[in-house]
């Protein structure tokens, strides 16, 4: 096979072997591949072709966007700089016709920045040029295997909801239609790619299928009773024992309903799984429950990925901070020299340097705290604390201009009392002040309100700002979230509110917001109001 290669800074296609040995799978998907290099586009269409592929090609963001609406692709590989329309635009654009489409970035090392862009546009997933082929059908095709798994799971579950009835509860007239309808249910579950267990209210195993015994590797036993489940051997996260009543199906039969409920499952050869479980119950015309339903999904290999994320962000972080700890060094020896010399222009350049350095030590720290926070949770050192008098101090350490743009009102002298970390909960109400300042005019004030709601403390912090979209306030407080007109004032990696809100929520309060355009924010802290006991 030949291959095309062009200029490093665009894209090459390092070849793989002519033996790789795969078989291809049919059907293959559509695969629109864009990129404004004729030469890459044409290495990538030709191979991915030759791999049985359907390809189409676009030269840049605008055709690839009609193509998309001519022909829908299932994987969309795009170069990030590109002209009339980039990579990151193109996912959005792409995603605003179909929000659920993968759409895979090329890009080169230095352009680290962007690819952070277009992951927050939905991107899928990223290459670093030069690419190798290997690489590329490898991504290809866990993007088509997860877009059409995630179609297909979503068909399943709503079938099972349509067609998952208490046929066993029917008149016997209706017995012959319940047997179709049975074995119809059974052939939906065992196709499902998760395990399903289904009890009934005597805590009889009605159905397990393949899926749920490759989970808990138990092959072909025998396993009809929910006391046969209970003897399998199961941990929380911390590693302790499962009591009876924690255990995912003894939870359903108990009428709860649950998701995302983690535990750890010890399969009979010792090894320790990770399994995601959610369970719901099915009540009777009379509403007694007659059905416990538990989904399983084995999570361990997505665990390991986060690990190994955790420990990569880990390693550049510590990788970056050290030679900025010695440009830090370097910069304040040169301010002293210039200073000492009166050279004043040039003690300011220094000083922007300075600043710019702190900047991405913050950054640092925040994306590494974001992800410690994530995996390990946060462990508080709580003490007695009044918010009002919290709030206070963290005005009192601002600078003069923005401590005075700043009210504190409350609902009467009674103290405001919390449970809280202190330097914690400090952070998150800085935050938010902060914010309100940055988004609104210079002179505009911003009103902070502490008061008592039943056994709970309110925080508001009120601005007259820019306002946020309604299509943004619900993605607010996730991960690396920045809204549109909020990108041009921001210069963090949109993790502040992200952090505050796991730092509230490990308080056992909540946090909210609502906005008018252009009006401004009130952004809404509630805490537990701290016991005379505690």
């Amino acid at each position: 096979m030949t291959w095309v290669h062009s200029d490093q800074n665009r894209i090459s296609v390092v070849p793989a072997s002519e033996t790789r040995g795969r078989e291809a799978p049919a059907p293959r998907a559509h695969v629109l591949v864009v990129d404004d290099d004729t030469s890459a586009r044409r290495a990538l269409e030709s191979a991915l072709r030759q791999d049985g592929f359907l390809v189409s090609a676009a030269a840049d963001g605008v055709d690839a966007l009609a193509e998309a609406r001519r022909a829908p692709p299932e994987v969309v590989l795009t170069d990030l700089q590109m002209p009339r329309m980039d990579g990151v635009a193109l996912c959005e654009s792409l995603h605003a016709i179909d929000p659920n489409l993968p759409v895979i970035v090329v890009t080169a090392s230095s352009e680290m920045q962007s690819v952070l862009g277009s992951l927050r546009a939905g991107a899928e997933d990223y290459l670093v040029k030069p690419l190798e082929y290997d690489a590329v059908l490898w991504r290809v095709e866990r993007a088509v295997a997860r877009r059409r798994a995630t179609l297909e799971q979503n068909e399943l579950y709503r079938t099972l909801n349509e067609r998952l009835v208490l046929s066993s509860l029917r008149e016997q007239e209706h017995a012959e239609a319940e047997a179709r309808h049975s074995a119809q249910l059974n052939a939906l579950l065992e196709n499902l790619i998760e395990g399903v267990a289904v009890c009934d209210q005597h805590g009889q195993v009605l159905m397990m299928n393949d899926a749920a015994r490759a989970i808990f590797g138990l092959g072909d036993a025998d396993v009809r009773t929910l006391d046969a489940l209970q003897s399998l051997e199961a941990h929380d996260l911390e590693g302790e024992p499962l009591r009876h009543e924690q255990r995912p199906l003894a939870r359903a039969l108990r009428g709860e309903k649950f998701a995302d409920y983690e535990v750890l499952h010890t399969r009979s050869d010792g090894e320790r799984r990770h399994i995601l479980t959610g369970g719901t119950s099915v009540r009777d015309d009379a509403g007694q429950l007659a059905l416990a339903i538990v989904v399983f999904r084995d999570v361990t290999d997505l665990r390991q990925l986060e690990r190994q994320r955790d420990e990569y962000l880990a390693l550049i972080s510590h990788d970056i901070r050290n030679p900025l700890s010695t440009v830090l060094l370097f910069i304040s020896t040169l301010k002293a020299s210039l200073i000492k010399k009166g050279l004043t222009a040039e003690v300011g350049l220094a000083e922007r340097a300075e600043r710019n350095a702190w900047h991405i030590t913050a950054m640092l720290a925040e994306l590494t705290e974001s992800t410690t926070l994530e995996s390990q949770g946060l462990a508080l050192g709580r003490v007695r604390c009044d918010l009002r008098v919290l709030v206070a101090d963290v005005v009192e350490r601002l600078d003069n201009g923005r401590a005075q743009r700043i009210s504190i009102e409350t609902d009467d002298g009674s103290p405001h009392v919390v449970l809280a970390d202190v330097s914690r909960l400090e952070r998150v109400v800085a935050n938010l002040l902060t914010n309100a300042l940055k988004y609104s005019g210079e002179d505009a004030p911003v009103t902070v309100r502490v008061a008592r709601t039943g056994t709970t403390v309110e925080l508001e912090v009120v601005d007259r700002g820019i306002g946020i979209e309604p299509e943004s306030v619900k993605r607010l407080f996730e991960r690396y979230y920045r809204t549109p007109t909020g990108k041009v004032h921001a210069s963090g990696l949109g993790l502040g509110l992200y952090i505050a809100r796991l730092i509230v929520e490990a308080h056992g309060g909540r946090i909210q917001v609502s906005s008018e355009v252009g009006k401004g924010s009130t952004f809404r802290l509630a805490l537990p109001l701290a016991t005379a006991s505690a």
